[in-house]
């Protein structure tokens, strides 16, 4: 018998989190019902004209200038934050704790700090600047729930690595965001706090595991959060919704201290903490300051590099993958990689070499097999503590249906995967690649609970590659359908093909690419990405 009902362990819980936002910041969402809701934290009339600004037209370095040269007050810019992530949360389900007074009252102390001191320079990195969590990351005094029920009335009795760490650097924390039931799948929707719907178009995905944070950065409710990715998590939700997200190499950043439910002990694909952001630059901004701060003293587990200023090189060499071998990419999905392509073509910074991806199919098939070594046990039995249903998402995945590995399975399993490795460090060499350009996805996001594979993202966990993705364009009313005969690879190729529908459902989701470099050279991988997104965006 369940230790505790969920579904009232739910309401209460809900009923806390709705509490937790200030009377006056709430309004009834229902009056701004429609397919895409971003421009109503503007037009709903909470936000006044300055917090409008603040959270409208900067991104977080532009930010952190104006907060350092006493341009607004950390309480202003704080502030402002607080109010349009509660917009959000109304607008989209996208938050699980919410903590706005304490934050506030942090960003008080630390304008107090700031009138005090007399050199600039002698501030924290990071001083004063807003930034959001995915719900798996620890802070003090607050749940880590992750969705699931048996979790709920916990809080953490100390924060988690890289909360510990951001707090140091000067940062403000305000928020967690939401995650699926398992942290696995593509829909940010569990028995807790429910489903988080996409703010361009409320019948698709936000996408997941980090589907919270960019749903709430879509809204601009943040301009920097922080997630983790060990298939996809970064990226399919900055696909999801338009933001750019980053895949770090494992180890850089501090992952201590997080709540996933891999099972403990099965170090197969790890998990990497990183960033979603409204620019790259914030991208690369939490990364230098991160690894300029010695990671090392928040966990153990870290590799602690040290960033280092990679140059732009006058002329990038980049591998051009038009698909993965496993699925087709959709019309929109091609339009534009034929774009980014020719435009990329007419850069005399850039040499295009036509790549073909080796054994996809094989790989994603045993990242499968890693994340169920010990079958569907571990995680059944924690919904089981409540009594709580398997959601449809985690359902479709079919993980939860997989059998255990075995001891020889297992040494298999490395065996290829070091194969792979070599694979794909001879691909890198043998073609003198700086990064290779793909589709982030083979389609945009899709209607809730139906987007089951991660081929073009996983890939990269398996093989430990940074991957960036960049935002390039939306479905436009050029975008129609074509036959489903189109798609290249089998039956499940079609299947997932055939989804895309055309323009009159799909119209304004947004789409883009993704941009891999080599493994532990991060910084490489960020200043070529800043290249091709100034060519295929058109960005100075």
């Amino acid at each position: 018998m369940p230790q505790k009902d969920y579904e009232a362990i739910s309401h209460a819980k809900r009923l806390q989190r709705g509490g937790n936002i200030p009377r006056e910041w709430t309004f009834d969402p229902k009056i701004h019902q429609g397919i895409d809701l971003l421009d109503v934290p503007i037009t709903c009339g909470l936000l006044t004209d300055a917090e409008i600004d603040i959270t409208s037209k900067f991104d977080a370095t532009s930010l952190l200038k104006g907060l350092k040269a006493g341009i607004w007050s950390v309480e202003q810019v704080t502030t402002a934050f607080c109010k349009r992530a509660a917009i959000a949360q109304q607008l989209v389900n996208c938050l699980t704790e919410i903590f706005f007074n304490e934050a506030i009252e942090r960003a008080r102390r630390l304008d107090k700090q700031r009138y005090a001191c007399t050199d600039v320079k002698a501030l924290p990195p990071l001083f004063g600047l807003p930034v959001s969590l995915k719900d798996i990351f620890a802070v003090k005094g607050h749940d880590t729930s992750t969705g699931l029920a048996c979790y709920v009335n916990e809080p953490a009795e100390e924060h988690s690595a890289i909360a510990a760490m951001l707090l140091d650097l000067g940062a403000i924390l305000y928020c967690k965001t939401n995650v699926p039931q398992s942290v696995m799948t593509g829909d940010s929707h569990n028995n807790v706090f429910g489903r988080t719907l996409n703010p361009r178009n409320v019948s698709f995905t936000a996408g997941g595991s980090t589907g919270g944070e960019g749903a709430l950065l879509a809204l601009r409710g943040s301009v920097l959060g922080v997630g983790t990715d060990i298939a996809g998590s970064i990226r399919v939700p900055s696909v999801c919704n338009g933001t750019y997200g980053m895949r770090p190499s494992v180890g850089l950043a501090p992952h201590n201290g997080t709540r996933e439910l891999t099972v403990p002990g099965t170090d197969g694909i790890r998990s990497t903490v990183g960033p979603m952001a409204t620019t790259l630059r914030d991208c690369a901004l939490f990364l230098k300051t991160i690894m300029k701060a010695g990671t090392w003293r928040y966990d153990t587990s870290v590799i602690s590099l040290p960033w280092r200023d990679a140059k732009p090189k006058m002329r990038l060499r980049i591998g051009l993958v038009e698909d993965d071998g496993v699925y087709t990419p959709v019309p929109p999905v091609r339009r534009v990689m034929k774009k980014a392509a020719a435009l990329l073509r007419t850069s005399e910074n850039v040499e295009i070499v036509p790549l073909a991806l080796p054994n996809v199919k094989t790989y994603y098939a045993d990242l499968l097999s890693y994340f169920t070594l010990s079958g569907s046990e571990h995680y059944l039995e924690q919904f089981g503590r409540t009594g709580e249903p398997v959601v449809p998402s985690l359902a479709a995945l079919g993980l939860l249906s997989k059998p255990a590995a075995t001891l020889k399975s297992f040494f298999d399993l490395n065996v290829r995967r070091a194969e792979a490795a070599r694979t794909y460090l001879r691909l890198f060499l043998d073609n003198s690649l700086d990064a290779i350009l793909m589709p982030a996805a083979p389609h945009t996001a899709l209607p809730w609970d139906t987007w089951t594979n991660a081929t073009y993202t996983a890939l990269w966990n398996y093989l430990d590659y940074p991957a960036v993705v960049i935002p390039m364009d939306v479905v436009t009313d050029s975008d129609s359908m074509d036959d489903p005969n189109n798609a290249k690879y089998g039956p499940s190729d079609m299947e997932l093909y055939r989804q895309y529908t055309g323009p009159e459902h799909y119209k304004g989701l947004p789409i883009a690419v993704q941009v891999i470099g080599y493994r532990h050279q991060d910084e490489e991988l960020i200043a070529a990405a800043e290249i091709l997104d100034s060519i295929i965006n058109g960005k100075s």
